[in-house]
């Protein structure tokens, strides 16, 4: 029999804890007995009043070493855990089964070797087998490794292990160097971490990571503690404080200075004029290039100028005949000015279909003044879904599902709404060029549940098109001309030469080139050679 099994269930205090078996523990563990793991020791704390969670945080700061506690109880003025750490019961002996917090002194109990590990988790499995298995089984084939509300795992709460913060990882040295060596991608994301936590992301930097999640902690800053790797070519960052208050612009800088090879923030491709796209992050993956550049130029223009008043300028989208349908389950008394203008009203009081004695709405005069007299609204383009279902030589369908909400006096009088938008476009050829227009639309509008609201509107977007400079340099002015041919099409030349004629204010340079699309002044001479573009309604063909 070995010595441990002598001391089976031994109570442990003041007066039971002899040097004898103060020698014994350092022995222990020194030689690293296997055996040990798998022997859980009952810690009684006395009188203490807080929760578990501060609990296990004094005692690791105070005796100065990690443990994992298991079966975590309160009862009759008695908190307990158990723990497989002798390395916590030789210092708790040490200290004379005492620690202070606050103005208090707590006393100590301890019940040595009370549990095996197979009484504790019913099959023989030591805390590291457990934590190694749950670690392991979220890797995946990609080489990411998903540690995202890491405490939480159903297998710990299974067991009843209490992984109270993802610091304790750096623990498990070994487990960690091996999964460090070959994840390209780490997920940290809903951890409640208050930090960036260097002491896990030391075993992954050296590797081969190029990927770090870290997206619905607290973290309250990116000064000085945010550095991590200069590898990191994809972050996500969104849903922590230090997004908040920060115009997007100077978040993107702030976070470029510190990841120079940055190519993707928050699931949104940045380029190296540090330009977002919010909804690209949900847009839906294609190899077809020609698809992406039509949509992303649509989405851009489209709802930008639907958020600007008037919303006379959407009529450039809109074929002559199209046809517009909308549909909601808002009620006519609260939201008369959408529903009056829906061909599904339900009656507030009997629930029934109401008869419209309008169901569409046919021109696109008629389509542009019925989304004129909706109140101006505000599109949260990060909540943005977006799906191309169908695109060819002939037809495009797109559908688009977000929130947006209208603008009001003060917050309180604020409402927030779940849209879907379903485009039909046909497409006409003029000349060597591809023109879209929308032919039908289908509008359907439906209050935003809380969470949606509560989840919304937390990241400021700039909008490409309210890009400006002032008293560019050469590398500046060389940039924004760039993404001005990408929103037109022009060559580079003419994209200078209005640029330039607006003192560099793309808003306004975009204001008179789509004027002069619609006039039909801007000579196809000009356009650079790619059938990639969204004309005006002068271009149409009936």
């Amino acid at each position: 029999m070995s010595r441990i099994a002598t001391y089976r269930k031994f109570l442990l205090n003041r007066v039971t804890a002899s040097k004898d078996f103060s020698d014994y523990l350092e022995n222990k563990i020194i030689s690293d007995d296997e055996s040990s793991k798998h022997c859980f020791h009952k810690i009684m704390v006395h009188n203490w009043i807080e929760d578990d969670i501060q609990l296990f945080n004094i005692v690791s700061e105070y005796f100065n070493t990690l443990f994992i506690p298991v079966d975590y109880l309160a009862k009759n003025e008695i908190c307990s855990f158990y723990t497989s750490s002798l390395t916590l019961v030789s210092k708790i002996v040490k200290l004379d089964f005492m620690f202070p917090y606050r103005r208090s002194m707590f006393n100590v109990d301890i019940l040595f070797n009370d549990k095996t590990s197979a009484d504790c988790f019913e099959i023989r499995s030591s805390i590291e087998d457990i934590v190694s298995s749950v670690v392991c089984n979220r890797f995946n084939e990609k080489m990411e490794l998903n540690l995202s509300n890491f405490c939480n795992d159903p297998e710990f709460i299974r067991t009843k292990l209490n992984f109270y913060k993802l610091g304790l990882l750096a623990n498990f040295k070994i487990l960690m160097l091996r999964m460090g060596r070959d994840t390209k991608v780490l997920n940290l994301s809903d951890n409640e971490l208050i930090e960036v936590p260097l002491d896990i992301l030391n075993f992954f930097i050296k590797g081969e990571l190029i990927g770090l999640n870290l997206s619905n902690n607290n973290i309250p800053s990116i000064e000085q503690q945010f550095r991590v790797s200069s590898k990191i070519e994809k972050l996500w960052l969104e849903g922590n404080p230090l997004c908040q208050d920060m115009d997007i612009g100077t978040y993107i800088k702030k976070i470029l200075v510190r990841f120079p090879r940055l190519t993707e923030l928050d699931g949104v491709k940045v380029n190296q004029y540090g330009i977002l796209c919010p909804y690209a992050k949900y847009f839906m993956e294609t190899p077809d290039k020609k698809t992406k550049m039509v949509v992303e130029n649509f989405m851009t223009l489209y709802f930008s100028h639907y958020d600007t008043v008037p919303r006379t300028k959407i009529d450039m989208f809109y074929d002559i005949s199209a046809v517009l349908t909308i549909s909601t389950d808002l009620s006519n008394l609260m939201f008369p000015h959408y529903a009056n203008k829906c061909r599904n009203v339900m009656h507030p009081d009997k629930r029934i279909l109401v008869e419209q004695k309008k169901k569409m709405y046919i021109s696109r005069n008629n389509i542009v003044g019925i989304l004129s007299s909706f109140p101006e609204t505000v599109h949260d383009l990060n909540t943005f879904t977006v799906d191309v279902l169908q695109h060819n030589n002939k037809i495009l369908i797109l559908v688009v599902d977000g929130i947006y909400k209208e603008k009001g006096e003060t917050d309180a009088h604020v409402n927030y709404f779940q849209f879907r938008r379903t485009f039909i476009f046909k497409i006409h050829l003029v000349n060597t060029t591809s023109v879209y227009h929308i032919a039908n639309e289908m509008f359907s509008i439906s209050l935003a549940k809380r969470e949606q609201k509560e989840n919304s509107f937390k990241f400021p977007t700039k909008k490409m098109n309210e890009l400006s400079l002032l008293n560019p340099n050469k590398s500046e002015s060389q940039e924004i001309c760039k993404v001005f041919m990408h929103l037109t099409m022009l060559k580079k030349f003419e994209a200078e030469r209005r640029l330039k004629s607006h003192n560099w204010d793309i808003r306004f340079a975009l204001e008179e080139f789509m004027k002069d699309m619609k006039i039909g002044t801007v000579s196809h001479e000009l356009l650079m050679e790619d059938d990639n573009h969204f004309l005006d309604s002068s271009s149409e063909v009936d």
